[in-house]
């Protein structure tokens, strides 16, 4: 009888070595698969977020300087440079100054300067980078705002603006 059981444990069979290996392989296969599904998902919820960070951030940006600008007469749509533009009009040490807010070659910009002073609208300081802004003033101290993401998404807002005209 011990002989029958020093047999029995000694002979290995086939499938001893065939089932652990192949069990590894499946694991190791599923874990890939499961790191690739979740890279591809990770990586397309933050181009969303990028996207949507760059329109609110550019839309919040407009607004609070509208705010913060908002008195009788000092903010109106215009044209920079042939460019759609809200035109901020300031004063400062009794100098009339201009910041123009426009959107041009892929980024919303904001040009600070004297007022009557040439400029293009490549000078303008670039804020963010965007495919489109637009604005439009829809009724006297209305202002709607939009922007557009690399997507084509549209974000937009209204700005009301306080003051009296």
């Amino acid at each position: 009888m011990t002989m029958y059981r020093k047999e029995y444990t000694e002979r290995k069979h086939v499938i001893d070595f065939l089932f652990p290996l192949a069990l590894f392989f499946a694991l190791a296969a599923s874990s890939v698969a499961l790191v690739v599904l979740a890279s591809g998902s990770y990586s397309r919820q933050v181009h969303v977020s990028n996207d949507s960070y760059s329109n609110c951030t550019a839309l919040s940006y407009v607004t609070e300087k509208l705010h913060h600008a908002d008195s009788s007469d000092a903010i109106i749509a215009g044209t920079f440079d042939g460019q759609d533009a809200i035109l901020i009009r300031q004063e400062y040490s009794g100098q009339s100054y201009v910041t123009y807010l426009y959107a041009y070659d892929g980024y919303l910009r904001e040009l600070f300067i004297k007022e009557g002073v040439a400029a293009s609208a490549g000078d303008g300081r670039e804020i963010l980078a965007t495919d489109g802004f637009s604005f439009e003033e829809s009724r006297d101290g209305l202002f709607h705002l939009s922007c557009t993401d690399s997507d084509g998404n549209l974000s937009d807002t209204y700005v009301s603006i306080k003051s009296t005209r």
